[in-house]
């Protein structure tokens, strides 16, 4: 990593010219729930805008993004029937199911349910404005399961009524259209865009479809009330599964799909669909109010190697928020306190578990388990901002959370199983944070923060108590809790290069680890049983260069460890011993992202390279040399032109990814015999979008 530092001591040399401070320090919501300048903020966040989202990008997954932020790691497994993998500062590095240890928004409505899971395929980038990435101890105050907050913002529709398409071809016959219409119509304001992807995959046995909606109509009741409407739906009609495999498969060939899922054939088939509803009212010149609702359905039915697994979900919550902008002593103060409620209800089902189970032609047969899972919490949380001084910013809040877990076991209650495996297990926690931020200079704020956080288990982790019976739900597990500490300093070098600079640790106890996995039924018992810590630093930089260049770039450092000594089981294996010092898998120690772009406003012409760098990992716990890949560098190029005429608006891109055709792993899966998820071969994209105004 050498090579970065270099290149930011280089761009640290002063270039004086007129700059836009505005986009190096943009206005965020996300770190106290009130706009302010993340500059200012004792924080760590970054936002990547309407500009970059829609620079030469296919805009069906925020992985395209996620590499220019330091301590985010977002790793696209190019298998559409698994979530991203996402993680920040480590927290969700080692999820098996979905988004964990990470809290998802668009337009404040989350993507996680109550017990803390998410999903991050309702965010496309048609009709965003902006996405917010918030790493540290301030994350806490968004309740379970928020080691970081990974916010999208709907943009605003055009004043006037514009109508937009865009469609996008690359390798493997994919092919993306999708379309936006979006104006002003008196009081109410609309946006309304929807997508549809397809693909024959990467990889062998990968083909897929999945469309996307995402709406915003605003209302605008009066000069002091608002009204918000949102709509939002995910559909993936077909999705086939190649799986993950084997280090010898993968290094036999990597486009392969697992061999065990064309006799079951593996797929997935998902719908989703959740309406918000935000009422914002403002009480006074100083004093506001808003509530923001919502409900949401999600069907998910999966065919596994063995068996097959269908959740049939319902969700929803409120959360009603006060806000005071004040003055205390005559100084700025803002004052903010809110309740929030959650609930969800999954009616879960896993059907024929023996090895003979033939899945290929649809059915279902007979079903093992059926359970109604139900959780929900109830938070309090309050948060206030002063400055006591022109020099000093003081931020500081605490959340409270009770959140309640509920299993029905319906398989027992019609007469079947040998055991009653209902069960309810309650949890609290009240997370606490204050930060500081010293403004020495106009262009130079130091800051430090501190925050505890905590994340219950998942629904997926307590469902089984035992790997050999298949018994559950397994109500031994506790919450992690974890302490996090973090100092850094936001500094404009010139008026067009700003750097940001961030050290953390985070010490966590009673992390969910696999205790106990069979690799051949693939049930997996997890346990509150492992200390960890995570420490590192994190670098960005944003220089606005003159001839119209600019660099950014992005680094981050982290040793993240186990701290203590536990035994993990395997029913094909012996026993093996987990010991202080061995790295957290599926944690990079190394990340980094350049970027280089150039533009000539006179032809609408702008290009691009980009250098993307991950270095190796593990897969187990225990830190099998053979279940290591490789770390890896991977280059892409874009280009893209616009013309603009009349009320015509027209682009056209070309990018090309992994210009280098390396072979890497672009995700593992921890702990199992067949983890490796290969990243991508040389591709390519072709992109074209025309928008009119009325």
């Amino acid at each position: 990593m050498k090579n970065y530092l270099l290149i930011f001591s280089l761009l640290s040399s002063s270039y004086v010219f007129a700059a836009d401070i505005t986009t190096l320090s943009p206005t965020v919501v996300t770190a106290t729930k009130t706009e302010a300048k993340s500059f200012d903020l004792p924080v760590s966040i970054d936002v990547v805008g309407k500009d970059v989202l829609q620079d030469s990008k296919v805009g069906a997954s925020i992985s395209e993004v996620s590499q220019r932020i330091p301590g985010v790691v977002i790793n696209n497994r190019n298998n559409y029937a698994q979530e991203l993998a996402i993680s920040s500062r480590g927290f969700g590095a080692r999820s098996a199911f979905g988004v964990k240890g990470v809290r998802l928004y668009i337009d404040g409505i989350p993507l996680n349910t109550a017990d803390g899971q998410g999903a991050s395929g309702s965010i496309t980038f048609d009709s965003l404005d902006r996405i917010e990435f918030m790493r540290g101890p301030f994350s806490a105050l968004y309740g379970n399961s928020s080691g970081g907050v990974v916010q999208a913002f709907t943009r605003d529709g055009a004043k006037d009524p514009t109508l937009s398409g865009s469609f996008s071809y690359g390798k493997w016959d994919t092919f993306r259209e999708a379309s936006t219409f979006e104006g002003q119509a008196g009081n109410l304001n609309y946006i309304v865009s929807a997508s549809e992807i397809t693909s024959d995959g990467y990889r062998d046995f990968s083909k897929f479809k999945k469309d996307n909606l995402n709406s915003k109509f605003t209302y605008q009741i009066s000069t002091d009330t608002k009204a918000t409407v949102l709509l939002n739906y995910n559909n993936q009609p077909y999705t086939l599964d190649p799986q993950s495999l084997s280090p010898a498969s993968y290094l036999a060939n990597p486009k392969q799909a697992n061999s065990t899922s064309y006799g079951p054939q593996t797929r997935l088939y998902r719908q989703q669909t959740y309406t918000g509803f935000i009422l914002d009212h403002n009480l006074s010149e100083k004093q506001s109010l808003k509530l923001t609702s919502f409900y949401g359905v999600r069907d998910n039915l999966q065919y596994l190697t063995t068996s097959a697994s269908e959740i049939n979900r319902n969700y929803g919550g409120l959360d009603f928020r006060w806000n005071l902008n004040d003055t205390l002593f005559s100084r700025p103060f803002n004052l903010t306190a809110g309740l929030n409620y959650e609930e969800m209800e999954d009616k879960r089902k896993r059907y024929c578990t023996n090895s003979s189970c033939d899945n290929s032609n649809g059915n279902k047969y007979s079903y093992s388990r059926n359970e109604l899972q139900k959780a929900y919490n109830f938070d309090q949380y309050v948060q206030a901002s002063f400055e006591p001084t022109d020099k000093l910013l003081l931020i500081a809040g605490v959340r409270h959370s009770k959140v309640t877990f509920n299993t029905q076991d319906l398989y027992y209650a019609t007469g079947n199983g040998g055991t009653n495996d209902s069960g309810i297990q309650v949890f609290t926690n009240t997370s606490p944070v204050f930060g500081a931020t010293f403004k020495i200079t106009p262009k130079l704020n130091i800051y430090a923060n501190y925050g505890r956080g905590f994340e219950t288990p998942t629904f997926s982790e307590m469902i089984y108590s035992d790997v050999s019976s298949g018994a559950g739900p397994n109500l031994s597990m506790t919450p992690s809790r974890s302490k996090n500490y973090e100092i850094g300093t936001k500094a404009f070098l010139t008026d067009n290069t700003r750097v940001n600079v961030a050290i953390f640790k985070v010490d966590s106890k009673n992390e969910i680890v696999a205790y106990d996995y069979n690799d051949n039924s693939k049930i997996t018992q997890y346990a509150s049983v492992a200390n960890t810590e995570r420490k590192g630093i994190e670098i960005s930089l944003d220089s606005r260069l003159p001839h119209n260049f600019n660099f950014y770039g992005a680094y981050s450092m982290m040793d993240a460890e186990f701290r203590n000594m536990f035994k993990e089981e395997n029913n094909n294996s012996t026993p093996v011993t987990v010991l202080p010092g061995m790295n957290i898998p599926a944690t990079y120690k190394n990340t980094g992202f350049a970027e280089l772009s150039w533009k000539y406003p006179s032809f609408g012409f702008s290009t691009a390279t980009e250098v993307v760098y991950f270095s190796d990992t593990y897969a187990y716990d225990k830190n099998s040399a053979g279940f290591r890949p490789g770390a890896y560098t991977i280059a892409n190029l874009r280009g893209s032109l616009e013309q603009k005429f009349d009320k015509w608006t027209v682009r056209e891109f070309i990018r090309i990814d992994n210009i280098f055709d390396r072979t890497y792993v672009a995700n593992v899966k921890v702990n199992t015999n067949t983890p490796f998820e290969p990243g991508l071969d040389r591709n390519y994209t072709l992109g074209l979008s025309a928008s009119y105004k009325f």
